[in-house]
This record gives structure tokens, sequence and C-alpha cells, in this order.
């Protein structure tokens, strides 16, 4: 088949959009397939790099590293459209997607939608009203996915949301895969203990992480909050953050606040490849977050053995499993509760990690990518 992905978010940016890209892209190329991919170039400059269609863009302010086009006329559309793809799959909604629905349009080819975020939990970045951003959140979604052939939800959350919409077309849950290889990858003790003195962390210190973009939807404030209880029992519970983002001042100025700078460290951005290094400086993984979609992170985490807590939401449905690779909490006495637990519990951290590189198998790219494949060939029959 020939296959045109087409996205806002790719190469040049850390995300779960642009890593869910790259995966299927690499997998589906594996299978034979003549993958392109249409996004945004990082300039006003439109270009084509080996097979990756870049559309000149500038920079919007409401959100950090976005980009949008308005190159609709560009002629690499026109060179798109002479390739001829049989499918086009789009990954996000905006401009790239805009110019996705041309292009569909001009080959009479079938459109695919993946329901990557959440809309709702982003609107605060331009609308103040909180009821008002949902019902364009809604709209713009419903919008969106009019002309989709069919639509994958990475989760049971997103579809029942999608279908709560309104939207009426045939909606697949296929998780995004991972290269679970790269994250069994073991750290030799050497470099590990070189990478905890570079961040100042003690050897005997209890490590617990949380891995992803800081921003105010992910409510990295809430596991802030909890700490200086943690830290009341037991001193050497260290808080590493990975990642940066666009609330990491807040967050950054909470800790100070709270004086337990002591018991925080902060990597700033860490590059995909190396990512594995930190997850397994931890003891266990915890997150907050209730705008995810899937939770690649959380995925993650289980492919290098660490346990999770993470606050309840439907997302985590099948991926957390209570007692066996970690637990979901709905409070703050809960969150406390089971983090001692595990931390203090050799013989169920040890049951936990076991169980948590297990449970992290159904989620391989290469399982992504059958089913992606699987998926298309349907559309293109018309049984989706």
């Amino acid at each position: 088949m020939k296959i045109l992905l087409t996205s806002d978010m790719y190469e040049n940016q850390i995300n779960g959009v642009s890593g869910s890209v790259i995966t299927l892209r690499d997998e589906l190329r594996k299978k034979g397939h003549d993958v392109r991919v249409l996004t945004l170039s990082k300039d006003s400059e439109s270009r084509m790099e080996k097979t990756d269609y870049l559309i000149g863009s500038f920079p919007v302010p409401f959100y950090p590293d976005t980009r949008q086009t308005l190159h609709f006329k560009d002629k690499l559309i026109k060179e798109i459209i002479k390739w001829n793809p049989d499918i086009i799959h789009i990954q996000t909604e905006f401009s790239i997607g805009k110019i996705s629905k041309k292009i569909a349009k001009a080959c009479n080819c079938p459109m695919i939608n993946t329901s990557h975020t959440l809309y709702e939990d982003y609107t605060g970045y331009l609308i103040p009203s909180k009821r008002l951003g949902k019902i364009i959140a809604r709209r713009f979604t419903k919008s969106s996915y009019q002309d989709a052939k069919a639509i994958i939800a990475p989760s049971e959350k997103i579809k029942k949301l999608l279908t709560k919409y309104g939207i009426d077309k045939p909606i697949h849950i296929i998780p995004t895969g991972i290269d679970l290889d790269r994250f069994k990858m073991k750290v030799h003790l050497i470099e590990k203990s070189t990478l905890r003195a570079k961040l100042n962390i003690p050897n005997k210190a209890k490590v617990i992480v949380s891995i992803g973009r800081i921003a105010k939807e992910k409510n990295l404030d809430e596991i802030i909050s909890f700490m200086p209880d943690l830290i009341e029992k037991d001193k050497n519970i260290i808080l590493l953050i990975g990642g940066d983002g666009p609330y990491k001042k807040q967050i950054e100025k909470q800790v100070k606040d709270l004086g337990i700078e002591k018991n925080v460290r902060f990597t700033g951005m860490i590059p995909p490849k190396n990512t594995y290094k930190y997850y397994q400086l931890a003891d266990l993984f915890v997150c907050a977050s209730t705008s995810e979609t899937q939770g690649i992170t959380y995925i993650e985490a289980l492919a290098c053995s660490l346990p999770l807590v993470c606050r309840y939401d439907e997302c985590l449905d099948g991926v957390i499993i209570d007692g066996k690779n970690g637990y979901t909490y709905k409070n703050k006495d809960e969150y406390l509760k089971y983090v001692e637990k595990i931390l203090h519990n050799p013989l169920l951290h040890h049951k936990l990690k076991t169980n948590a590189l297990k449970s992290s198998k159904r989620f391989s790219k290469e399982k992504f990518a059958e089913d992606i494949e699987a998926l298309y060939k349907n559309v293109l029959k018309r049984k989706c």
C-alpha cells in the first residue's frame, strides 16, 4: 500500500503524537509498505526530505513548539497528489489535517483519523471559560472526523468520549505501541551510579519518578503537594521529574515554596533514546494526570519493570491491575498508602516489578502496526 501519514507534530518534537507517528512509519515500512509523511517544517520554507513532505509553517503563541501553516496551495501538495496514496492516516486535526482532506478528495482515497488529544484539557490556553472551551472542543472534534472512514481510539476512554460527542463513525480501539526492547535494555551499574551522582541522588535514596511533558494539564503539582507527607515519614525519598515544558517554572516555585528542594530533582529534556536510563534509576513511577488518551509513559515504565501508582483514569483500565503491577489512587491518603507500601515492602516491590514487565508485552510496536495494517485493508475493502 501507498500510505500517507499526516501530522503537525513529528521528528522535531518530543511527545506522544510524534512518537506514535515515527513508530508506525517504521513498522509499516518493515512490512513492505510505501510510507510517506506530510508534516510541518520548522521554518517558513517548504521542502521534501527523503520521503517526508515538509510544509512551510510559522509558530503560534498559545502553546510552546506549536506551528501552523497557510500553505494550502503548496507545490508539495501537488506532488503528493501525483504520488496518489491509497490511504491517508491523519494524526492531528489542524492545518495539516485540512491539507490531508484536500489531498484525499483529489485522490479519491479514504481517510482514517487517530484521536490522540483530549482538546477539552487544552482550551484553557486560549479560552478562559472552561464550559465554553469544552463546547468548542467537542464541536471541533466532531467536525474534524466527519469525513473519516474510521477512527482509531487508543483506549476505551477515548472511544466512549467520541461516542458521547455524537460521532457515528466506526471507532476501533488500537493502543499505540512502543519499542519494548529499547526499554528492556539494562543500564550498567557504573553508568547508573554516575547518573545518580550527576543528579545528586544518594545511593540509599528511594526514587519515585515522573517522566513527561511538564504542563498544567498533567497535574504534576498534585504529586509535588504530596511530597512533604512522604518526606516526613522517610527523608530518603527523592522525586525525579524527567522532561520539560511550559509549566516547569510554576512547578519549581511550588517545590521551593514547600521547602522540599533537597528531595526533588529535575532532569530537563531527555532525548527519547535515553529515557529508559532514567526509569531504571527509580523504584516506582507516579502520575496524577487525567488528560491522557492512553499514556505512553505508563507503558514505558512497565517495560522498565517499574510498578505504577497513578491517579485513577479510564485510560488506565487494563493497564494497571491493582496489587499486580501497581495501584490506582483517588485521593491523597490512598496515594501515600500505596507509595509507602511499595517502597517499604521488598517482597511486594519485587512481585510488582516482575508483573509490570509481563503486562507491558501487549503494547509492542509490532502488534500496533499489525492492527493498523489490518484496519487499512478493511477500510480499502469497505469492511471497516
